[in-house]
Parts: C-alpha cells; structure tokens; sequence
C-alpha cells in the first residue's frame, strides 16, 4: 500500500502524491496536466494541486487502479 504525508481526507493533492500513486514520474504528471488530460489548478507559489474527484475521475478514465482513500 502507498505510504503518504498527506491526510485521506484531503480535498486536493499534489502533483508528488499523484506520481507515486501512479509509478511514474512529476514530469509525466505535469504533462497530463499541460495536455488537458488531468484537470488542476495552479497555486501563486506555481505548485499543482488536483482535486480527488478529478484524479478518481482521471484514473478510472484511463484503466488505472484507483483507491478507496485517493
């Protein structure tokens, strides 16, 4: 199972979290969000966060496994 520093009930989550949970890398997150695959919203800092609907949503949409705490 996916250790993690973010709370479950966290309403959105970052880009890190998302790479791990997927296998691959920040860089491949970041390019699902620039091709509009991954909806995100960008903080004033330039971080990503995704909303968990989204990733479910994303995750599903694309045949990946997707948690009951994602």
């Amino acid at each position: 199972m996916l250790k993690t520093t973010e709370p479950l009930n966290q309403e959105y989550i970052s880009v890190g979290f998302i790479a791990k949970h997927c296998g691959v890398s920040n860089t491949t997150v970041l390019r699902w969000i620039s091709a509009g695959q991954l909806p995100a919203f960008r903080l004033p800092g330039g971080h990503y966060r995704i909303g968990r609907e989204d990733l479910s949503g994303f995750l599903s949409r694309y045949g990946m496994p997707v948690d009951n705490n994602t």
